[in-house]
């Protein structure tokens, strides 16, 4: 909880600071948010992009952190996508990085030095032209969706990271850098399986009338 609770501060703050400077935004999603779940259940988390109107967009690299003590990042069962923010056939559009899949749209990695960040990293399809992506419609477009399977229970965070020390970085065509407006992550609640309760509580119960016994 300490982890959530400091890096919750730490979104805010950017948020704060980032909102009325910034048009590009990302947000994550996810229906377990706030919720409880079993050991072995998924949490299926969407990020999505807003451009708000910006052009240019040349390079973006942000992290997603979850907490590696009560859950895995299953990276097969993962997806980016392939065709974002285009427009026509010729124009330019972004596409994951090969350590997101490439255009097989398969799940990003984890960044190198941090197994609990997925690092979710895009760029234009002229990359060799150094030419960045052309203005886009107003609104969210899809980037990516992340499984987590959970392992331990607890509650756990998940959240965004974007610095520069660890791949966060929005860059445009000409070379320029950007802000990025942050989504507020959540937190999920995992309890043991049922099953495991109910063997545990039998157990209880057995030692109970054992000793009543003796």
């Amino acid at each position: 909880m300490r982890f959530l609770k400091l890096n919750v501060l730490v979104a805010a703050l950017v948020l704060f600071t980032a909102a009325g400077a910034s048009a590009w935004q990302v947000r994550d999603t996810s229906s377990e948010y706030g919720t409880s779940i079993n050991v072995g259940d998924s949490v299926t988390v969407t990020i999505d992009l807003n451009t708000d109107g910006g052009t240019d967009l040349f390079a973006l690299g942000v992290g997603f952190e979850f907490e590696g003590t009560g859950f895995t990042y299953d990276q097969g069962s993962s997806a980016t996508n392939t065709y974002l923010l285009y427009t026509t056939a010729k124009n330019p559009y972004l596409i994951p990085a090969s350590t997101c899949g490439g255009t097989s749209g398969s799940g990003c990695d984890t960044y190198l030095t941090n197994p609990n960040q997925v690092q979710l990293d895009f760029v234009s399809s002229a990359v060799g032209t150094g030419t960045g992506v052309p203005a886009a419609s107003v609104g969210f477009e899809n980037l990516a969706t992340l499984v987590f399977t959970a392992t331990t229970p607890g509650t756990y965070g998940f959240l965004f990271t974007f610095d520069p020390v660890t791949g966060g970085v929005l860059g445009l065509g000409d070379g320029s850098t950007e802000s990025l407006t942050l989504g507020a992550g959540g937190s999920v609640t995992v309890v043991p399986e049922p099953t495991t309760a109910l063997l545990f509580g039998l157990g209880l119960i057995g030692l109970g009338v054992a000793g009543r016994r003796s």
